[in-house]
């Protein structure tokens, strides 16, 4: 009886791979931390918490191209584990994964304090009235773009018509003075007068001569001589009329506290905020500044310092601040509230990911790491 050739050996099916377990979290943001490749590896930037409900029920079953290689020796066939934390991401799930890199940071915030858009008040005129008298009429309006020396305002002045007469009065005295002067050198000359009468004449000339100067100045700075009783009040500066505190009709009076105009050139306004005494040596001028506002929008405006007080404020114990802002289309309006943030330099140049690439798990936080496309 022939034996019968002996059964092939059945081969075993391979082991379920393990679950892949997440790789260790990188580094806090703002701590340095080892970088174990170079160049540094791609991160995945944004997972979504339905994205990485998939992962983790998704990977329960990890597909041989996945997770492990095969290797063939005769009737032999080899499973070898992917290393462990290897996730596999099909193509509809990289559809909702966006990929970054790793980056080394060269600034830091160092202070977020509270800050407000103002005027820039290097190109700001809040116009007041040199004279008393009473509006007769209105030639701007808030809005208006003006330029310097553009009629705000007619004023009828009783000082006006003063200066007119003083220059008036001037100006006769000082020829009258001329004259006599003229007519005391003759005499003089001719033996007629004494020296002391000769040099009385010179100085009732020369003080008349003064005075004559003074008024017309004064005349001239309200208006000239041919002004009657009108005073115009013009803008001093180019720009937009912000406010006006006066109507037809309306009595002002030298030296109020209120201005009657508030003309400002929109080009840039200034960001100002005060700094507390432990941020004053971290922030220099130069220093980036971010501002942030609701009324602004996502977007925050960036600007640099431009000028730091040089004493604190005994009630307060903070510095003033400013920042230059351009401000195109006069988009940013002052009294604008929000935060400032100021940035220095970071001198231990941490590597940093994106915030939305951190992935909270139980009590940690981890990151996914890019090896290859998909994997």
């Amino acid at each position: 009886m022939s034996a019968s050739p002996p059964a092939a050996p059945r081969a075993s099916a391979p082991p379920a791979a393990p679950l892949p377990a997440l790789p260790p979290a990188l580094p806090p943001r703002d701590e340095p931390g080892p970088v174990s490749r170079a160049p540094l590896l791609a991160l995945v930037a944004a997972i979504l918490v339905a994205l990485a409900t998939i992962f983790f029920s998704g990977c329960s079953r990890p597909t041989p191209e996945a997770h492990a290689s095969e290797t063939h020796a005769g009737d032999t066939h080899v499973v070898t584990p992917a290393p462990v934390g290897t996730v596999s991401l099909a193509p509809a799930q990289l559809a909702y994964v966006t990929i970054d890199t790793v980056r080394v940071r060269a600034e830091r915030a160092v202070a977020t304090v509270p800050a407000q858009l103002a005027f820039d008040e290097d190109h700001t005129a809040r116009v007041l009235s040199p004279v008393a008298g009473r509006v007769v009429s209105l030639d701007a309006k808030p809005g208006d773009v003006v330029r310097a020396g553009q009629a705000l305002a007619h004023l009828l002045s009783s000082d006006v018509a003063q200066a007119g007469a003083d220059l008036a009065k001037a100006q006769a005295a000082a020829r009258q003075s001329t004259a006599t002067l003229t007519r005391a050198r003759d005499l003089y000359a001719h033996g007629v007068v004494a020296q002391k009468d000769l040099q009385q004449a010179e100085a009732d000339a020369a003080a008349a001569g003064a005075e004559e100067t003074r008024a017309a100045l004064r005349a001239r700075l309200l208006g000239g001589a041919a002004a009657g009783q009108t005073y115009v009040l013009r803008a001093p500066l180019a720009g937009e009329v912000i406010d006006r505190q006066v109507n037809v009709g309306t009595e002002v009076q030298p030296g109020a506290a209120t201005p009657l105009f508030t003309v400002s050139d929109l080009g840039d306004v200034w960001l100002t905020a005060n700094l507390y005494q432990q941020d004053l040596a971290q922030v220099r001028r130069g220093a980036r500044v971010t501002f942030a506002s609701d009324a602004l929008g996502a977007t925050p405006i960036e600007a640099r310092v431009s000028w730091i007080a040089d004493a604190l404020d005994p009630q307060t114990r903070t510095a003033a601040m400013r920042a230059v802002v351009p401000n195109p289309g006069h988009r940013l309006r002052a009294a604008t509230f929000g935060q400032a943030t100021l940035y220095a330099a970071d001198g231990a140049r941490t590597p940093t990911v994106p915030s939305a690439s951190l992935v909270t798990r139980g009590g940690g936080t981890v990151v996914y790491v890019e090896d290859a496309p998909g994997r």
